[in-house]
């Protein structure tokens, strides 16, 4: 067991995950001040076409956060495009290191139906008002892996879309690990619907449910400014 008081572990692993998430969410806040000044200044409902300009602002995004996120993009609020009921424009980043489009199937009439407006990481930032962390979930009908989304909603004078990345869990356990330094005690990060998000044991596995009946400690990983997330930090009694 470290001999460093468990403070110190707790303070410095809260602080090096809290700077990476603060600075995505920092990021989707930017994005979004930026497509609520230009839907205002046209004067009309946009088309798809006048709002391209997010694609390099989302593109970069994913290069400047490359390896932490996997995806990024927008989501928009159901008939509030001139040209089309639904949209969403989400962007991965390829092996090759350059983000891709991906096309995902929004008619209401197909087998691959995806309906975004009814998934939590679109519902539930529109319906709080900020940022959240959604997840670890496995998404189904989007990229069929297990991930984190972070959004924020995108408030604009024609709607509230909602703005999102896809947080990398294997780059979040690598800080994760860095920061902790240590195996015993067991330290656990754990989202508001207590899965695993990372930890220092290779017996819990990411995206399971953690016990909390066993942790000794539980401390909110986040800082005040992001206590919506809201993440924990659990060191678990063996």
């Amino acid at each position: 067991m470290t001999t460093e008081p468990l403070s110190d572990v707790l303070g410095r692993t809260a602080e090096a995950v809290a700077s990476r998430i603060g600075g995505l969410v920092d990021d989707l806040q930017a994005i979004e001040a930026q497509l609520a000044a230009a839907v205002a200044k046209m004067g009309h409902v946009p088309r798809r076409a006048e709002l391209s300009f997010l694609k390099p602002l989302f593109e970069d995004l994913l290069v400047r956060n490359g390896g932490l996120i996997d995806g990024a993009g927008i989501a928009y609020e159901p008939g509030t495009l001139a040209d089309v009921e639904y949209w969403l424009d989400w962007w991965r980043i390829q092996a090759t290191g350059h983000p891709k489009f991906i096309r995902h199937d929004l008619n209401p009439s197909s087998l691959r139906y995806y309906d975004y407006s009814a998934r939590d990481w679109f519902r539930i930032p529109r319906t709080a008002g900020h940022p959240v962390a959604i997840g670890p979930y496995i998404d189904m009908g989007g990229i069929n892996v297990n991930t984190v989304t972070l959004t924020a909603p995108a408030r604009t004078v024609h709607g509230t879309h909602v703005l999102g990345c896809d947080v990398s869990l294997s780059a979040l356990e690598t800080i994760f690990i860095k920061a902790v330094r240590t195996l015993d005690p067991t330290v656990i990060l754990v989202g508001p619907n207590a899965r695993i998000i990372a930890s220092n044991s290779p017996l819990l596995v990411v995206g399971t449910l953690a016990d909390l009946t066993k942790a000794v400690v539980n401390q909110p990983l986040l800082p005040a400014k992001y206590e919506q997330l809201p993440w924990n930090l659990v060191v678990a009694n063996h």
